[in-house]
């Protein structure tokens, strides 16, 4: 899914397997923040695997930027609060 801003969004961070990392929660799952790119036809190329895969996608402007933001579940997530 393609978001045009994060307003519907709320930021957190998240401790999983992986450390300490930025997370979204949208529509009741929690993101990771994965990779940027330069154009959106790159972030949605990048994205193909992960949704192969069956995981849930988005991607929003970040500037002149979009970044992808990777679903994890909630079972690897062993902290998460509210970010600052």
């Amino acid at each position: 899914m393609i978001l045009n801003s994060l307003n519907d969004t709320r930021s957190i961070e998240v401790i999983t397997l992986a450390g300490r990392e930025q997370g979204l929660v949208f529509l009741g799952k929690t993101f990771v923040a994965d990779q940027s790119y330069s154009n959106l036809d790159q972030a949605i190329a990048a994205s193909r695997k992960d949704l192969d895969l069956g995981f849930a996608v988005l991607i929003t402007p970040d500037g002149e930027i979009f970044r992808v933001w990777v679903s994890v579940p909630n079972q690897i997530i062993y902290q998460s609060a509210q970010a600052a």
